[in-house]
């Protein structure tokens, strides 16, 4: 999940940091920073700042390197016991979005395109972006892209809906995004009308598990959604998309003694 995020100090971000997430059945247990709001620190993707060096990089980004919840994940799909359920619904609407490109992704923010309710709790959406190729992995398969839609709750806790994305025809929902995608880094285009609701794939079935912001300063206490069914990218998305961005995935973390919920 990208985060161009602006560091929160002190003793709060410390304790996002070393706090546990939230167990099945339950609301997540810490706000995480918004995944949007930060260019303080300086990463990239390969090279001396890439993803084996964020640790380093700051003391506030060393859960990149000591953390025991860390995302993406490599998914095994072998059947995964589930003692609860999160009750998953979806609250899209349509809503004004500006497109915009920067050095890591591109994203789509929105004013209000609605929210996602799990375990009773709402959620509103954010923003969505993409990574290339995928950062989740479903059984050591790695797809051609991810989208991550972000949602935060008013106490500021995260859940992101995760959507791999494979080869196929475009769909008009993506064909709009990518039409208003900038020309330039750091460019802005605000007039996109989009509901988010035609992003989805029309099975929601998914896995779920607590992990982390996919990038610095890869703070704990996300709550992620990877639903099972994928949507349709085409080459010369993909393509535009690495002319712009380049490739932008964070690899995947152990899971250490973590739980996959599956609904």
């Amino acid at each position: 999940m990208k985060t161009g995020l602006a560091v929160v100090y002190g003793l709060g971000l410390i304790f996002f940091a070393i706090s546990g997430v939230f167990e099945a059945g339950a609301e997540p247990s810490v706000a995480a920073p918004h995944p949007s709001t930060s260019t303080t620190l300086t990463w990239h993707y390969e090279g001396e700042h890439g993803p084996s060096h964020w640790g380093a990089i700051a003391p506030t980004t060393a859960s990149c390197e000591n953390g025991t919840h860390q995302s993406p994940i490599n998914i095994r799909t072998t059947p995964h016991a589930s003692s609860v359920h999160d009750e998953l619904l979806i609250h899209y609407h349509p809503s004004t979005a500006k497109v915009v490109t920067s050095h890591h992704t591109i994203e789509v923010d929105f004013q209000s395109g609605g929210a996602l309710e799990i375990f009773g709790r709402s959620y509103a959406l954010q923003e969505f972006h993409f990574h290339e190729p995928s950062e989740h992995q479903l059984n050591g398969r790695t797809y051609p892209m991810e989208a991550h839609l972000v949602h935060r709750d008013e106490s500021g806790h995260l859940v992101v809906l995760a959507i791999l994305m494979d080869l196929g025809v475009e769909t008009a929902p993506l064909g709009a995004v990518w039409e208003r995608i900038p020309s330039e880094k750091h460019g802005e285009m605000r007039d996109l009308l989009f509901n988010p609701q035609d992003l989805l794939p029309k099975d929601l079935h998914h896995y779920a598990y607590d992990g982390s912001l996919t990038t610095p300063p890869c703070t704990e206490g996300v709550h992620w959604i990877v639903l099972k069914e994928p949507i349709a990218i085409t080459t010369g998305h993909l393509e535009r998309f690495v002319s712009l961005v380049g490739h932008n995935a964070r690899p995947v973390q152990p899971l250490n003694e973590r739980e996959i919920d599956e609904e």
